[in-house]
């Protein structure tokens, strides 16, 4: 796969990787979706290729599985993994210190090339699985390379920020956004349209293209609010929202508040208007999260900001 963007950042990177260190710990912090577990796994890719040269040769055979390993994240295959790089992925849920044993015991065996232990959103670490890190951040095995990836590097305890030379990652432009989604096999006006709306992160697009139909509702209530005369659309519309979750109808709303923010800094929208949704949406997202009856919510949130 095709690591796009961050072309300061793949610079820092390699810099450090060519250094020659016994053993090296790095950071890599952003925001969610723009490539950071990417670029840990093309980092683990240079480390462990034969020739060592750029982000891998791609040839031999350590490059090859680690290309299965992107492939199995990414594309959710069942290709033969690199035995000598471990990666935990704890989306939003906790990391636990026998996750944490268990890299301990991965690092104990050595490997031929070296060993590369990659930890998504480090910030999961709760006070135990991070004190048991810390022990394996101060005294690595030789020819180890530690990549934690962060969007929240205050989370993470001092001691072991201490101890990690930290890469700090832009947002994506709107064209690396996009010729991501063409990469996908998204249509060009869809991936358009998606990059226009993805401020510099993959999260939203990908959202969008994983729940369509939040996607389309999003746009049919956007049209509303601009078209407050076509009312007669708002009694179907709240009748199909009220069938999703309550996290998918703020979903709806946290897209809208996207759009209107964009078309209002373009001055496509006036910014009184920008301001009452902001205070209406408040109140919505109150409202869902009580348990108010979600068809009469949306209809209020309607008619108030259009009065």
């Amino acid at each position: 796969m095709k690591l796009i963007g961050h072309e300061r950042e793949k610079v820092l990177v390699r810099r450090l990787l060519e250094k020659g260190y016994d053993s090296l710990s790095l950071l890599f912090e952003g925001v969610n979706c723009i490539g950071k577990k990417m670029l840990a796994l093309y980092a683990a890719r240079a480390y462990l290729c034969d020739k060592r040269e750029g982000f891998g040769c791609g040839e031999c055979k350590d490059c090859r599985l680690i290309d299965n390993t992107i492939m199995n994240v990414y594309e959710k295959s069942n290709l033969t993994p690199h035995h000598d790089l471990m990666l935990i992925q704890s989306d939003n849920s906790e990391i636990k210190i026998d996750q944490i044993r268990e890299i301990g015991e991965f690092l104990k065996l050595k490997g031929d090339k070296g060993k590369v232990v990659i930890v998504e959103k480090a910030e999961n670490m709760n006070t135990e699985s991070s004190n048991a890190f810390l022990k394996t951040l101060e005294e690595p095995p030789e020819g180890t390379l530690i990549i934690l990836t962060t969007s929240n590097q205050a989370k993470l305890i001092p001691t072991i920020l201490s101890r990690l030379k930290k890469v700090k990652f832009r947002k994506l432009g709107q064209e690396e956004v996009e010729s991501i989604l063409l990469l996908k096999g998204i249509q060009e006006k869809k991936a358009k349209m998606l990059s226009e709306m993805a401020d510099g992160s993959m999260c939203l697009p990908v959202y969008f293209l994983e729940n369509e139909v939040i996607y389309n509702y999003s746009k049919d209530l956007y049209r509303l609010i601009l078209n407050p005369e076509h009312r007669e659309g708002l009694l179907s519309l709240s009748s199909n929202l009220e069938n999703l979750q309550p996290q998918q109808i703020i979903k709806v709303f946290d897209i809208i508040y996207t759009l209107l923010g964009k078309d209002v800094a373009s001055g496509k929208v006036r910014t009184e208007l920008f301001e009452k949704f902001i205070r209406e949406y408040e109140i919505l997202i109150k409202a869902i999260s009580n348990g108010v009856k979600k068809k009469l919510v949306i209809e209020g949130f309607f008619l108030r900001l259009i009065q």
